[in-house]
């Protein structure tokens, strides 16, 4: 009997789950810890800049390393962009499950889950970073790239956090 073949996992998709771990490792642990740190079973997110500053690590993981890393990392244009969105939703997943933890969104009485709370705020930044880096380099791809993505989509979930700190 012959040796199975090997399956071959297609690059762009082996660094979109290594993007998403990380992202979604970083995420997660700093959603859980502060939840573990409030001690009660419904945590309410502080008003204001607190509030924006507990929930920046998570907004940063899942905004900026998928789609940094995943274009960076890319032979091509298709691989950079199915790398960056999968790596998101990868990573999304994984937060919105393990995350899952019930959060009072400031004084507003606005109830939901924590790990979905980070992800419906990176998603915009991750959007911005993908499309600039997609935009502003000629050929989509490589590391100047995943600079100009980094560096967008660090910029748009800063931005999102700064619109949270002042109506929250």
């Amino acid at each position: 009997m012959p040796p199975m073949n090997r399956v071959r996992i297609p690059p762009w998709l082996r660094r979109a789950v290594e993007a998403a771990l990380v992202a979604g490792l970083v995420a997660t642990a700093n959603l859980v810890g502060a939840r573990m740190t409030a001690g009660a079973d419904i945590w309410a997110l502080p008003a204001g800049v607190t509030g924006a500053l507990i929930l920046s690590p998570s907004v940063f993981a899942l905004a900026v390393v998928p789609t940094t890393y995943t274009v960076a990392m890319a032979a091509t244009r298709t691989d950079a962009i199915l790398g960056a969105i999968v790596a998101f939703l990868l990573a999304a997943d994984v937060t919105a499950i393990l995350a899952a933890g019930p959060l009072e969104v400031g004084t507003s009485g606005v109830t939901m889950a924590a790990g979905l709370l980070a992800l419906l705020l990176a998603l915009p930044a991750a959007i911005v970073g993908t499309v600039a880096g997609q935009v502003v380099v000629p050929i989509g791809f490589g590391r100047r790239a995943g600079g100009w993505a980094a560096v967008t989509a660090a910029v748009a979930a800063g931005a999102v956090l700064t619109i949270l700190a002042a109506i929250a």
